[in-house]
């Protein structure tokens, strides 16, 4: 983003001052400039064409073809928001996927390296009409979108999306597929009106013995992976549709802990069966997330409920 901003600013210079002459230079470079370096060019029309909603509203419909407009949009709908909601929910009937998507996108709350919309994680009232029409649409890329803008209403309004999930559950293949995406925090977080709409119950881990999940190794460096065998049985009497996964705690630079869940598998466990695999997680340096020396614990999750506890001894050499 700070090579975004750069940019926007070198191209300031070379750009007639006058953003109604500037706008049509701007359409004419999109085609031949794309992807995720060419967010310069919206951010330009967010920078510059704030007091030019009209022009800036076209602008950023055509740049969004080509990279994508929704950090772009956010600036006009903190100034000006009620008329780009509403051209945000015109943008949602539009042919172009990559436009629907914006008018998704642009709306999210809490959109990552985006400008935070406090008035809708505050109140996302004027998010629905858009979510609305766009929930059964056949476009993968703007399904991912209401999945993802749902998923950052859940955080600060969970039975809203609760209520909204129960109502369109179910509907169509997409409409399902969407939630389950849009839930996964709330899921996570072992909400039981959400497990049970996703098939499954706290429950399941009560009717499980023998889990167990050990380590191959109980030491492990920087650069070398961890294998961990699982393993559990059902008791007789019923099957249980289980959600498999698994919680490693990573230790922080001063030994305070944050965890991160990762998935295994979904299946149903027959009445005594037992069911057991083995998952490995690498130990490598990452640059969302910088690992330290120290005990690592990771559990064995069903249900998002811990069932088994496993201690790995991280080495992390320091560099200087």
């Amino acid at each position: 983003m700070e090579r975004r901003d750069r940019l926007v600013n070198s191209l300031h210079r070379q750009l007639p001052a006058d953003f109604e002459q500037a706008a049509p230079i701007l359409r004419a470079i999109a085609p031949q400039f794309t992807g995720l370096a060419a967010v310069c060019l919206p951010q330009y029309v967010a920078q510059y064409g704030l007091a030019h909603w009209a022009t800036a509203m076209a602008l950023l419909k055509e740049l969004t073809r080509y990279s994508s407009s929704e950090f772009a949009i956010r600036p006009f709908l903190i100034h000006a928001p009620q008329a780009t909601e509403t051209q945000m929910l015109r943008w949602a009937h539009d042919q172009d996927p990559a436009v629907r998507r914006l008018a998704s996108e642009g709306l999210r709350p809490r959109l990552p390296w985006g400008i935070r919309l406090t008035q809708y994680v505050t109140d996302p009232a004027p998010i629905w009409p858009v979510l609305r029409e766009l929930m059964t649409d056949k476009s993968e890329y703007v399904q991912k979108s209401v999945a993802n803008n749902l998923n950052d209403i859940s955080k600060d309004h969970p039975q809203a999306v609760i209520d909204w999930a129960q109502t369109y559950w179910g509907q169509t293949p997409q409409t399902t597929w969407i939630l389950t995406r849009g839930l996964r925090t709330l899921f996570k977080q072992g909400n039981p009106a959400v497990l049970a709409l996703e098939g499954y119950a706290l429950s399941a881990a009560d009717h499980l013995t023998g889990c167990s999940l050990t380590p191959t190794e109980q030491t492990a460096s920087l650069g070398t992976a961890t294998t961990l065998q699982y393993t559990m049985t059902a008791e007789s009497g019923r099957s249980l549709p289980v959600y498999l996964g698994y919680r490693v705690h990573y230790v922080r630079q001063r030994q305070e802990t944050t965890f991160k869940d990762f998935y295994i598998k979904r299946t149903t466990i027959r009445p005594g069966a037992t069911v057991s695999g083995q998952v490995t997680r690498p130990w490598r340096q990452l640059t969302t997330r910088k690992l330290y020396s120290g005990d690592h614990v990771i559990e064995l999750l069903v249900n998002t409920r811990v069932v088994a506890t496993a201690h790995v001894k991280l080495t992390v050499e320091q560099t200087r």
